[in-house]
This record gives structure tokens, sequence and C-alpha cells, in this order.
């Protein structure tokens, strides 16, 4: 009991160190976004007539960007957890747009609420100036969210742990070892997962997508490693993001790049690149004549 509420507890204070590091690089991101703007607001304040005072604007601009650092960490999850990227890339860019427009939609009602509180003496925003914040500054937030998102996907591609490459040796455990059955969680119970009915495995940010038939179940691993627990004889990387039982594959067909497109049993497509198709080829052609 005291090593399971010491592991908790070092897994609150993990949990909380990242959100406020990624909440850092959030305000440090809005901030700058903020003062970039600051000019225009200065200069169409003068031409109507007025002058912006000194301690507003700066109470102002850290309080947005507070406001903007609050919601990065679930700008960040959202990423990590769903990023752009195979057979299912065009519903994660509507799911990733959903998104950033909701968080859009919320620091507009945030921030009409603390400017209530702050500057106007009152509980709650009336309704229009909910609406004239949200007709001139909604775009302006969504194009910002937009490019934390794209900035996010860059450096999660680009920090992300590199798959081996195939001709890099992989020291591979003794047959009895191979998997042959994974723990996976299905509506909140726990249960197992036979190897040998999977069709094809796919990397999604920090977890592994298992398929099976038309069921997805993720898995917290990498690929790398999740790869040296699979009998090679069985399966076969086709990608740097995707692993495929060599039985499951029913068609092969190349493509002018250099690379292939290969089609399952059940007809799933998938792409096959160039550095893996001639590992593949062999493997496959060495499953069918035996």
């Amino acid at each position: 009991m005291l090593n399971a509420n010491l592991f908790e507890r070092i897994s609150k204070s993990h949990v909380t160190a990242k959100w406020l590091r990624e909440g850092g690089y959030g305000f440090v991101y809005w901030l700058m976004f903020l003062l970039v703007l600051e000019p225009d607001n200065l200069m169409r304040a003068s031409r109507a007539g007025h002058a912006l005072a000194l301690g507003h604007e700066v109470s102002r601009i850290v309080a947005a960007a507070l406001l903007g650092a609050a919601v990065t960490p679930a700008l960040l999850g959202l990423t990590r957890r769903f990023p752009i990227l195979g057979p299912s890339r065009w519903r994660r860019v509507l799911l990733h747009s959903a998104g950033v427009a909701g968080l859009a939609l919320a620091l507009i009602l945030a921030s009409c609420i603390l400017a209530a509180w702050g500057f106007y003496g009152t509980w709650l925003p009336t309704l229009e100036d909910v609406w004239d914040e949200f007709v001139g500054n909604w775009l302006l937030l969504a194009y910002a969210l937009g490019a934390l998102t794209v900035i996010a996907h860059a450096v999660y591609f680009f920090y992300r742990v590199a798959d081996v490459p195939p001709d890099v040796a992989i020291v591979a455990p003794a047959e009895a070892q191979y998997l042959k059955r994974v723990a996976i969680k299905t509506r909140g119970h726990q249960s197992f997962l036979d190897i040998a009915s999977v069709d094809w495995i796919e990397t999604q940010g920090n977890y592994l997508a298992l398929h099976s038939g038309p069921a997805a179940h993720l898995i917290r691993a990498t690929s790398v490693v999740f790869e040296t627990r699979l009998d090679p004889a069985r399966f076969v990387r086709i990608h740097r993001r995707v692993i495929v039982a060599i039985d499951r594959i029913r068609d092969l067909r190349p493509v002018a790049n250099g690379d292939a497109d290969l089609r399952l049993r059940d007809g799933q497509e998938l792409r096959v690149s160039r550095n893996y198709r001639k590992s593949l080829a062999e493997k496959w052609s060495a499953t069918a004549t035996a």
C-alpha cells in the first residue's frame, strides 16, 4: 500500500510538472503573439483619439497570455493523442479543427468574464459584450490556436523517437518469449487480445493501435520495442509507423516512386515505404512457399 501511494504521488507530481512546463511554453507563445499585435492596437486607439493606459495594457496582455497558457496543455495533449497521420488523418484534421474552434470560443467567454470582473466591476458580461468580442476576435484566436497546433505537430514529429531502420539488426527473444496476447481495455474493462488475431499495427502518437478485424485497440507502447516481442515469421514492418501480419496480405502493387500499395484480406489498403519493400517481399515470398 505504501509503495502504491508513493507511486501515485510521484505520478501526480509528474503530471503537474508537465502541465506547468507546457503552460509555460504556452505563456511565452501567447505573450509573443499579443506583443506582435499591440502596435496595431496602439495605432487604432490613437486614430480614435484616446491613448491606452500602460497599466491597463500590461494587465490585459498578461491576463490574456495566462488564459492562453491555461489551454495550451490541452492543445498539446490533443496533438499527442491524435497526431495528424495515418489512414485516419483527415478525420483527425476535423477533430483538431473542432478543438481549435471550441478553445477559441472558451477563451472569448473566459476573457469576457475576467474583463467584467477586473475592469467593469460586474459579475458577468452582457451578451452584447460577448458577441462583440466573438465578432472581433474569434477568427484571430482560431488562427493563433491553429498556428500553435501546427507548431506542436512540427515539434512532435521532430522529437519523436525514430523507428529503427530495416538494415539495423534487432536481437529477437526466443520463440517461447514472443507475445501471444496483450492486455487491452475495452469500455473500461481489462481484457486480453490474442496477437494471432491482429491484422496490422499502427503508431498513433505515444500509442499503438492494434487492428483486429473492424476493431482497433490502443495500447501505450513504442513500435520499436513492441516489434522485438513479435514473431518476425508472422509480422513484418512496411513503414516507419506500420507493421502487418504477413498471412493477412492479399496482394502488393508497386507504385512510381519506389513505394508500393499493399491490400489486406479484409480490403484495408496500406502504403509500403520503399525502405521496407524488399524485406516485405522476401518474407511474403518465404511464407507463400513454406
